[in-house]
């Protein structure tokens, strides 16, 4: 998934994903932002059929439009099921847009799994309040039930200054060294209660068997309870993602992790 600088702007050709769900959603957001922020517009294209219609109704074209933008999606298509839906691609720019927006998932899924709603209601609030405060952007959250893979993915993404951005004033030297200390509770901002929002994350994420996310620049990293693993994006991304996964109630196994992002 790369970004291409055309004549009329910047294109995004998404033919080559084999999947699409929130990472890539908020993903293309946060890129069609950066496009707009200078001075240009993102044009989208490549999903396939069944792709471009859950982009639809995920609402990306209309984010897409928003900044200026284009795409191929359909228009007029249905809107998502209410039983399977959770969050669409939604802008996060205050600290009141995060309360709101992790409220809303809690109350669509407490009434089927009290305990995930809590883990993801507290994993959204933490990741989002730190896009707010040290990202100097707009950010994106989506959120959605995946039957298929038995699983609930949750995603939040921006394109700021990136975590090694971020921490090069704390001592990152590397994007993989400035995500090894977020994830270690390293924060821009020192004292009491800095650096607990990512921890806080993987560990009520890992505690339900799931699985994080991260990346920024050219590094990728996944924690769970067993540990965490690294890579190199084959495309850097300008910002940061994050992504969380739990297994839904009654299918608590394990679920394969986005390497689309990756080489």
């Amino acid at each position: 998934m790369a970004a291409q600088v055309v004549d009329d702007g910047v294109l995004l050709d998404l033919s080559g994903l084999s999947w699409l769900d929130p990472l890539h959603l908020v993903g293309v957001a946060a890129i069609a932002q950066l496009a707009a922020a200078r001075g240009s517009r993102l044009r989208l294209s490549g999903l396939r059929r069944n792709q471009a219609g859950y982009a639809s109704r995920m609402h990306l074209g209309a984010i897409v439009e928003h900044f200026g933008g284009s795409h191929d999606l359909p228009v007029n298509e249905r809107e998502l099921d209410r039983s399977d839906s959770l969050l669409e691609v939604t802008e996060l720019a205050t600290g009141s847009d995060v309360r709101q927006l992790s409220g809303l998932v809690y109350d669509r899924i407490a009434g089927h799994d009290a305990e995930i709603a809590h883990a993801l209601h507290t994993a959204l609030a933490e990741i989002g309040a730190n896009v707010c405060e040290h990202s100097g952007t707009v950010g994106f959250m989506a959120a959605q039930t995946l039957p298929s893979q038995g699983v609930l993915r949750f995603a939040v993404a921006d394109a700021g200054i990136g975590l090694l951005g971020t921490l090069v004033s704390q001592g990152a030297e590397d994007d993989r060294m400035a995500i090894t200390m977020a994830l270690s509770g390293t924060s821009r901002k020192q004292g009491p209660g800095r650096g607990t929002g990512l921890p806080t994350a993987v560990s009520v994420v890992s505690r339900l068997g799931g699985e994080v996310l991260l990346a920024s620049g050219s590094a990728l990293a996944t924690a769970n309870s067993r540990g965490r693993r690294h890579a190199v994006l084959q495309n850097s991304f300008v910002g940061t993602m994050f992504e969380g996964w739990v297994p839904v109630s009654g299918a608590r196994h394990g679920s394969p992790t986005l390497y689309d992002w990756a080489g």
